[in-house]
């Protein structure tokens, strides 16, 4: 599943290359996951029955919301960043493990409906 394209995230990392194309469409893949899994059900207005979203002639998403896109561009581009587990920017201890960075949950904080199990 994407909910971007690899042209879009290669906008955002203002990448001009073609290089490792390959990796960056499994990141942005498991950014996407990532983002559906964040969202739960309100990620049902954008995805078909088969849970993935509706791509049109151009290969875009049209019917997945800007704030998911760009949310989905950062979460890769943070991915692409730290794709090498060096840590370099590490989770501050105050937050934990298992969280998206800050910008990724300001955007689509407010489409969360919180569970309790």
């Amino acid at each position: 599943m994407k909910l971007v394209t690899l042209a879009q995230v290669s906008a955002h990392l203002r990448r001009d290359t073609t290089a490792d194309d390959e990796d960056l469409i499994g990141i942005i893949e498991a950014a996407s996951e990532m983002v559906v899994d964040y969202i739960g059900a309100a990620a049902d207005a954008f995805l078909d029955s088969a849970g993935e979203p509706i791509e049109d002639s151009n290969g875009e998403y049209p019917d997945v919301p800007k704030r998911v896109q760009r949310a989905t561009c950062v979460l890769a581009g943070f991915l692409y960043k730290e794709r090498d587990g060096s840590n370099e920017n590490q989770v501050p201890s105050q937050w934990g493990y298992g969280y998206l960075p800050v910008g990724v949950v300001s955007l689509l904080y407010s489409m969360r409906k919180p569970t309790v199990v």
